[in-house]
């Protein structure tokens, strides 16, 4: 039930312990800026750097739909499938996302989002409007540029059949995520829609397909060495920020360096799929990726909740500073959603999986017939 799309095409169990590490790195992130938590010094990159926990979603979102569909994309019937898969992998969980968010807009008496924003929110495109791009449930805006992503991922993927052709696209990509961030900047739009737009994201799928090209010349063994090298780029990336980001840095510097955080993302997947270290890649973690997504989507709600009771107070009023306290608002937090997320995997997410497979099983003898007809 970790959806390999393809049987033939063998689990890659390294690739789902890093969706683990990006669901929990978000949710860090957002237990420091919706809860005002105290974070140790030593810590304090946390407040920003664990925002690229969902570049390196799009990045092994790309690498992996490129490693199950790869050469498998060639009709109608294998688009119709992945279109149908993707569908319902997606929507069971994000629509019931929206209507607890609704839930909750209602219990505070607030302003319901109007029948356009529900339109746009429901069909997925809302990451194209300046001001819905970041939807309506909480941290779903990531979900507008996946779902953007899989409608020309057909046609990406084609494009970037060989290594070549993928370094080519996503430099390309690059440019024109440079010119939609200055275009944006100077029309004085929402400045969330140029780091949650897609256009601005498009990048890093780039960077996952250019992984899945050097997946096919690099060797097994080269595995744990890639694994490490992608972790000591992330630490060098981190250290060289205050050039590109401090005060007086260009724009478009700013624009390369934060897309570039796809560079080091894309070596992790190569590694870990490959022959992934057991220190990154074992039960535990591999668990956590497994209900990854109902860890990023039920998150927020479980922030707010444990807020509403007057958990994070109490814990802010321990004796041992923010040493301790910090690490027990995560654990407390951890906790909750990883139960949230294994009951929203096992009663949402794995029937719309299963869904998703029944209905392609049904279209393929159809489309066969019509195929046989012409």
């Amino acid at each position: 039930m970790t959806e390999s799309p393809l049987g033939h095409r063998a689990r890659l169990p390294g690739i789902e312990a890093l969706r683990g590490y990006a669901a929990f790195a978000i949710l860090i992130f957002h237990v420091i800026h919706m809860t005002n938590a105290a974070v140790p010094q030593s810590l304090e990159f946390m407040k920003v750097f664990l925002a690229y926990g969902v570049p390196l979603f799009f990045v092994i979102s790309a690498f992996s739909l490129a490693y199950g569909y790869a050469g498998r994309l060639s009709g109608p019937r294998q688009v119709t499938d992945f279109y149908l898969r993707r569908l319902f992998r997606i929507a069971p969980l994000y629509y019931l996302a929206i209507l607890a968010q609704l839930a909750v807009i209602a219990s505070y008496g607030a302003p319901q989002p109007s029948w356009s924003d529900l339109v746009l929110a429901f069909s997925f495109t809302f990451n194209l409007h300046p001001q819905m791009v970041d939807g309506i449930a909480p941290a779903s805006w990531s979900i507008g540029v996946e779902m953007l992503f899989y409608a020309v991922f057909p046609v990406a993927l084609a494009f970037a059949a060989t290594l070549p052709r993928a370094i080519f696209l996503t430099a390309a990509l690059t440019v024109v995520s440079v010119f939609y961030a200055l275009a944006i900047n100077k029309l004085k739009l929402n400045p969330t829609f140029i780091t949650h737009g897609l256009a601005f994201n498009l990048p890093y799928f780039g960077y996952g397909l250019v992984a899945y090209q050097l997946l096919q010349v690099a060797p097994a063994r080269w595995g744990g060495l890639l694994s490490v090298a992608g972790l000591l780029l992330v630490v060098l990336a981190w250290a060289v920020a205050p050039i590109f980001t401090g005060p007086g840095a260009n724009g478009v510097a700013n624009v390369l360096y934060m897309l570039t955080w796809g560079a080091p993302f894309g070596v992790l997947c190569l590694g870990m799929a490959l022959s992934p270290p057991k220190f990154l890649s074992n039960r535990l973690t591999q668990f956590l990726g497994t209900i990854s997504f109902g860890v990023y989507l039920g998150h927020p709600q479980v922030i707010l909740m444990l807020d509403s009771v007057g958990v994070y107070a109490r814990i802010r009023d321990l004796p041992g500073g923010s040493g301790v306290t910090f690490l027990l608002a995560v654990l407390a937090t951890s906790c909750v959603a990883i139960a949230l997320g294994w009951v929203l995997f096992r009663y949402v997410e794995a029937p719309g999986i299963m869904l998703g497979r029944r209905l392609a099983g049904r279209l393929e003898p159809r489309v066969s017939e019509q195929a046989a007809s012409a």
